[in-house]
């Protein structure tokens, strides 16, 4: 049997178990990527580490992976159930031949997938050997002459990446916070992590791990996701909650009135407290950011790299500037200290530890970084996205324009980023303005000329 193309992401691999991802896949997955890193490499009997999160399906998954790996001759080292921050920590700690993440993040339970890396955790991407990979899966499954490897229990690490993470981290002052696991993998991490701390005081929700989710979805920037945690901050006292994705690496932050915050807002905060100690310092925004936080940065001396939307690009970006913080709308906080990896607990603490140290609120800061008036990304279904993105350029000629990704128009007053998705037939649209009267212009503007959502 063929394992079905649509689980091949430009980024990962990703489908419904078991109709899209199953076992059968998984194996052929295990052999083609040990084959791939051996070949790569010009070695035999690699260790390839592989991690999962909680999901159900990812037990099932992770014996058929390692089984596929191993018939090969190259042995799996077992990081066992994490969040796939976790999993890059392995990575540089224990410095494997190449490794896997079985997860689908953010995604509904009925969803798995994998992310694969080589050495030195670098990300293995479509045209990077992703694309080498899936032809190997391709092929006629060949059995191995070669003897099978063995697979490996993993030392635990798990304080050695708690100490990690809250190095430098004090709390000096008491702080009261809900956290919302949703029953995720972070759960297995933050009681140990949160209780180095005398001063922080918590309501749990969902610390209870949950493979199938049934509390809330583990997007935690669905509405839905957000109920429980918007209740418990109505109680006075709180000084600002959170809510954590299904493996660790997307975080939503909520004031202490329940207010959603911007998660570019959020990354404008922590750039600031960086800013007094390493002034000059470089960050990254993705093309579809708010220029909320890009100019607050700036105001405090601080220097801003543009990048595409995606991981690899901003991760690349970092790099280049050796930028101390990449953010992305979508909840990811990338940082220096981590590896240019993203770490949703990494964000946390900073924040609950600037926090600490001000008798300012969480909502008046962000007071503080608001200038335009900011939508949402909303998504357009286009038929033909070249011609729209070239209409609108046509438009909009007189503005400062970027193809940097999609196309960005930049006027005195206002601009937007519109951008066509990888996988999907939509535009998606981010437009901030000084005025709601000039907000509510444009977007009318624009909607015409884009079509309807």
């Amino acid at each position: 049997m063929r394992i079905n193309p649509c689980i091949f992401k430009a980024y990962d691999i990703r489908g419904k178990y078991p109709t899209e991802l199953n076992e059968m896949a998984a194996e052929k997955i295990g052999h083609a990527l040990a084959v791939y890193l051996s070949k790569k490499y010009r070695a035999r009997g690699l260790e390839i580490l592989v991690c999962r999160d909680l999901r159900i399906s990812s037990a099932p998954l992770r014996a058929a992976l390692a089984k596929g790996i191993i018939s090969t001759g190259c042995n799996v080292i077992d990081g066992g159930i994490g969040t796939t921050p976790f999993f890059y920590f392995l990575m540089h700690k224990i410095k494997p031949d190449g490794g896997v993440m079985i997860t689908a993040s953010h995604n509904p339970k009925e969803y798995n997938g994998f992310k694969l890396r080589g050495r030195g955790d670098i990300p293995i991407l479509g045209g990077t050997g992703l694309e080498k990979i899936v032809a190997l899966t391709q092929r006629t499954h060949v059995k191995s002459t070669a003897p099978k490897g063995s697979v490996l229990l993993c030392k635990d690490y798990r304080d050695d990446y708690v100490k990690f993470l809250g190095h430098g981290i004090t709390i000096p002052n008491r702080l009261r916070v809900v956290v919302d696991a949703a029953g995720g993998a972070t759960s297995l991490f933050l009681p140990r992590l949160l209780s180095r701390f005398s001063n922080f005081i918590y309501k749990p929700l969902f610390f209870e791990p949950d493979g199938s989710f049934k509390r809330h979805l583990p997007n935690p920037f669905l509405p839905d996701a957000q109920v429980y945690a918007k209740e418990e901050l109505k109680s006075d006292g709180f000084n600002f909650g959170v809510i954590f994705d299904g493996d660790g690496d997307r975080i939503v932050f909520l004031d202490e009135k329940g207010g959603f915050v911007h998660p570019d807002y959020i990354a404008a905060l922590l750039a600031e407290e960086e800013l007094k100690t390493k002034p000059g310092s470089w960050f990254v925004f993705t093309a579809n950011t708010s220029k909320n936080a890009w100019e607050y940065i700036q105001e405090r001396g601080g220097k801003i790299r543009i990048s595409r939307v995606g991981y690899v690009f901003m991760q690349g970006a970092m790099k280049k500037t050796s930028a101390l913080i990449g953010s992305e709308i979508s909840g990811h906080y990338c940082f220096k200290d981590f590896f240019n990896d993203d770490s949703a607990l990494l964000a946390f603490l900073r924040l609950a530890d600037l926090l600490s140290r001000t008798k300012r609120p969480l909502s008046q800061l962000i007071k503080a970084v608001e200038r335009y008036v900011t939508s949402e990304e909303m998504n357009f279904s286009v038929q033909d996205k070249g011609t729209v993105l070239k209409r609108v350029q046509d438009f909009y000629q007189d503005g400062k324009i970027s193809r940097l990704d999609g196309i960005s128009v930049d006027f005195p007053d206002w601009w937007f980023n519109l951008r066509p998705s990888n996988t999907e037939p939509y535009i998606r649209l981010v437009m901030e303005a000084k005025t709601q009267e000039m907000y509510d212009e444009k977007m009318k503007e624009l909607e015409r000329i884009i079509g309807k959502r």
